[in-house]
């Protein structure tokens, strides 16, 4: 009778200790719903503190459901197929408290898993306001598999030469080196031919280096030779301006470069512009062959953004519907286990007033919206955040940019044609958010 009376007080006092952990952790479930931008309270702070340990809500919570609060959730419905409204009602309430359930802590020093996909970030150092790309490096060093520094150019001036390219320095780009090499990224040392100043030099530079056997031998060495000299596992060739009278001596580069570096164990990438014909279009596009290109290459990345570019009008980086035409015309062209899918990190702020635009990272483009006051709207249709404000001049402004939502369906297209993987650019422009994403979406 003692040892019952035991067991039933046990019981008890367990039961009340149970129902009072049960009170102390938050619930959206007890919320009144819905939850929508301009209310505040208990139960909003509830909501922010369940929306940051899923990661969707990056600042101090408040209690106030404001424009960030909004983002948080749109980002949530657009990970998970909800209708993006940035209210949280029954649906949303319901994925939040199951995300919640499955959500654990990694054992401590154990190393995390790297993704099976390939994710290339291109790495640049300081330029104007925008952040070199080592924070991020060092910061999701688990998740990136491989970069490519935008280090090298051909040589305007001798064109079989390679010449530095950029603000890094000589100890910036030995960190960079060890840092890839102690967390096992492979790194591809980029070589392009942009940037020289003037449209057309690019293409005469590169017509210098291939148009002579001799010269073109010589920069096939020379990148052999970089390579070697520096502990990189390969190449990335990024040319991305060449005259139409070139798409066979391109061909016969690439050639002759595959010959000299498979052999010594090094790959090569190889970025060709996004295009979804074969006719020609009038685009730099028309003078890249994707087969032949492929038959060189061990990965091709497909630069799927910049549907609408910095001279173009305004409109999404790279829509739904767009990211499907390319993809579909490279896997008649590529096998899907050399494409990685470009993504862009970026923005542009177009201005109608003063017929011009500007290149924008995700925090220039938050920052932005925040200063005029505007809320992130989201464009259903071609999967994009956008918005839009009239300047202090009286300028009326279109911005779209990338976010992690915009980012997950790219992720999902990546999935669904089984690609090798994806290529972004650059690291340091993207929504921090993003690497959130693509763990959910390429690490099982």
């Amino acid at each position: 009778m003692i040892t019952s009376w035991k067991k039933l007080l046990s019981l008890a006092l367990t039961a009340l200790l149970f129902s009072l952990l049960v009170i102390s952790i938050p619930s959206s479930q007890a919320a009144p719903l819905p939850l929508k931008q301009g209310n505040r309270g208990a139960t909003v702070l509830t909501l922010q503190q369940q929306l940051q340990t899923l990661g969707y809500f990056q600042t101090n919570p408040t209690g106030y459901f404001g424009p960030i609060t909004t983002n948080s959730v749109i980002k949530l419905q657009a990970d998970y197929k909800l209708k993006i409204d940035g209210i949280v009602g029954p649906q949303t309430n319901q994925i939040i408290n199951k995300l919640l359930d499955y959500t654990t802590t990694p054992p401590l020093n154990v190393p995390a898993a790297k993704s099976p996909k390939e994710v290339l970030g291109f790495y640049v150092g300081n330029e104007y306001s925008i952040p070199s790309s080592y924070a991020t490096l060092e910061n999701q060093k688990d998740t990136i598999t491989s970069i490519s520094p935008f280090w090298y150019r051909l040589d305007r001036n001798n064109p079989g030469k390679l010449e530095q390219y950029g603000s890094d320095t000589t100890q910036e780009i030995k960190q960079v080196l060890k840092l890839a090499k102690e967390n096992n990224i492979k790194n591809y040392a980029l070589v392009h031919n942009l940037l020289y100043g003037q449209a057309s030099t690019g293409r005469n530079v590169l017509h210098t280096a291939l148009a002579d056997p001799a010269t073109r031998w010589t920069l096939v060495m020379n990148i052999f030779n970089l390579l070697k000299e520096n502990g990189y596992d390969g190449v990335c060739i990024d040319i991305e301006d060449m005259h139409a009278w070139d798409r066979q001596l391109y061909n016969q580069f690439l050639a002759e470069l595959s010959a000299q570096l498979k052999p010594a164990g090094y790959e090569i990438i190889v970025c060709v512009p996004a295009k979804t014909t074969d006719q020609s279009t009038g685009g730099w596009g028309d003078n890249f062959d994707f087969t032949k290109v492929g038959h060189y290459a061990d990965m091709v990345a497909v630069m799927t953004y910049d549907e609408h570019t910095a001279g173009s009008k305004a409109g999404p980086i790279a829509s739904q519907a767009y990211l499907e035409r390319v993809i579909k015309y490279a896997l008649a062209k590529l096998p899907p286990e050399k494409i990685l899918l470009g993504i862009a990190g970026y923005g542009f702020d177009w201005n109608y007033g003063m017929g011009n635009s500007r290149y924008l990272s995700y925090q220039m483009a938050m920052e932005t919206a925040k200063k005029y006051n505007k809320i992130v709207q989201w464009d259903s249709g071609s999967q994009a955040p956008y918005y839009s404000y009239t300047d202090g001049k009286g300028y009326w402004h279109s911005v779209y940019f990338e976010n992690s939502s915009s980012l997950a369906f790219k992720l999902d297209a990546v999935n669904k044609y089984n690609l090798k993987g994806v290529a972004l650019w650059r690291l340091g422009m993207e929504d921090p958010d993003c690497w959130r994403v693509i763990a959910s979406k390429f690490i099982k």
